[in-house]
């Protein structure tokens, strides 16, 4: 009870309230910005989006010894190329399309036709004729009467999504000249930042930049790559099925894959549709199968997979999140979204007297071995993955000692799980590995490149020795 109120004495509390009331603060003066400001603030952070995508590549070019500002004109002239092509290639299908009055006039008769025998289903169809009974009879008519529409025909509908989809991915040259400014003030900010808070504050400032240039390049490297790949077999199955603008809708399928949860599965309605008219039940049923099948594989295995928990997130913030960047910025806000919530959270869990929030906005409080092996998953431990682990070991009251060991344990682990040996695991593994059993082994057995069985069996052996000390304390 003396503790309880000793904590109120100190004013904790006060100083929580007051930490939560400047945040609530700042979110509504931010929020009141982005509707004020949208004309300014979208083609903005579209642009920052655009550069944390071309950000990898140029890297990479970077470390090949090639010039930074050539490596990023290159990787923007390559963006610019797939994104014109990608257009033109919509815009054509949405025109050739539209400029089918034979097909567009099928469309909107096979339309009417089903509308008339759903109306004709018992329980649903008496429902349906009471709600439209001063309709036109026609689909389009009917759904205006409902409120949905305004009386044109359903394919229009989805012609001008089309067409909308094609003009969505045009609109980013708009944001060309933020881009060119954003390329040349990154090389900038470091020496800046060096300036402003020289000393420590300018270190901790770098390793906030660290773990949101880490983040976000994970996130946009994964996201583009099962993009693509989600995209590439959805356009497939819908040309193999032969539904009409099928690369528009796989161009939906990859910009839909960075709204989590629910943009792939918004993306396969518009085929769908397409496929009522055009398809048998049982053809239709088989490609909606292989079209969420494909979702699921891209969305739920393969790239938690490739990149874990690296966000870290909590599934109902996201969708929270999502839906109101949705209500303020609509389809491009969705697609922004998680980037910039990512940054605010990196940003919340480097404040100390914020870091409560940041937790709370985790998907889950991993142990220190999970955070471990979370980091490690590439073989590589950043600047801002080393940071963020001595942050819980610290939260968490864990001795050096002990973080040696489960440093080495999770190390192991992972390099099991892989079937490969990195440079920066073998130190790790060798250091929990001193006083074992194993120690001699592994120190002559454990080297870079693929694990061979002999030396997987010490890992093993290690593994358990390591968990039955760490059991026993």
């Amino acid at each position: 009870m003396n503790a309880f109120a000793g904590a109120w004495d100190t004013g904790t509390f006060h100083r929580r309230v007051a930490t939560l009331s400047h945040t609530a603060v700042l979110l509504a003066v931010l929020v009141i910005a982005m509707i004020q400001l949208e004309s300014v603030l979208k083609p903005f952070f579209i642009a920052l989006g655009i550069y944390f995508i071309l950000k990898p590549g140029a890297d990479y070019l970077s470390k090949n010894e090639f010039p930074k500002f050539l490596s990023y004109l290159t990787m923007l002239m390559l963006f610019l190329l797939i994104i014109t092509s990608a257009a033109f290639f919509a815009w054509s299908q949405a025109q050739g399309l539209v400029e089918n009055e034979e097909r567009v006039t099928e469309y909107n008769e096979v339309l009417d036709k089903r509308w008339h025998q759903l109306k004709n289903v018992p329980i649903i169809g008496p429902a349906i004729k009471e709600a439209v009974k001063d309709g036109t009879g026609t689909l389009g008519g009917d759904l205006a009467d409902l409120g949905v529409g305004s009386g044109g025909q359903l394919t229009d509908v989805v012609v001008n999504m089309a067409s909308g989809v094609g003009g969505m991915i045009t609109t980013s040259f708009t944001v060309l000249f933020f881009l060119i400014f954003i390329i040349f003030e990154a090389s900038l900010l470091p020496g800046r930042i060096e300036r402003a808070w020289p000393g420590g504050a300018s270190e901790r400032v770098d390793i906030i930049m660290s773990q949101i240039r880490e983040s976000v390049n994970t996130y946009i490297i994964v996201k583009t790559g099962c993009g693509i790949g989600s995209a590439f077999i959805a356009g497939t199955i819908m040309w193999a099925f032969g539904i009409d603008l099928w690369f528009v809708w796989a161009i939906m399928t990859f910009l839909l894959n960075y709204v989590p949860y629910i943009g792939s599965l918004i993306a396969t309605i518009p085929p769908l549709l397409l496929g009522l008219i055009l398809l048998k039940p049982l053809v239709l049923i088989v490609m909606a199968i292989l079209l969420l099948g494909n979702q699921q594989l891209w969305g739920n295995y393969i790239e938690t997979k490739w990149a874990g928990r690296a966000l870290d997130l909590s599934p109902v913030v996201l969708l929270l999140v999502t839906a109101f960047s949705f209500w303020l910025w609509g389809i491009t806000g969705m697609i922004l979204a998680v980037p910039l919530f990512v940054i605010i959270k990196i940003v919340l869990e480097n404040i100390e007297a914020t870091r409560p929030i940041a937790i709370l906005l985790s998907e889950r409080a991993p142990s220190l071995g999970e955070a471990w092996e979370d980091a490690l998953r590439d073989g590589h431990l950043s600047v801002g993955e080393a940071h963020k682990l001595k942050q819980l070991q610290e939260l968490l009251g864990i001795s050096d000692n002990a973080v040696t060991r489960v440093a080495g344990r999770s190390a192991a682990v992972t390099i099991l799980k892989r079937g490969k040996v990195f440079e920066e695991e073998i130190a790790l593994v060798n250091a929990a590995a001193r006083g074992t059993a194993q120690e001699d082994d592994l120190k002559e057995l454990l080297i870079s490149g693929k694990l061979d069985t002999e030396t997987r069996t010490y890992l093993s052996d290690l593994v358990a020795t390591l968990m039955r000390t760490e059991e026993e304390e």
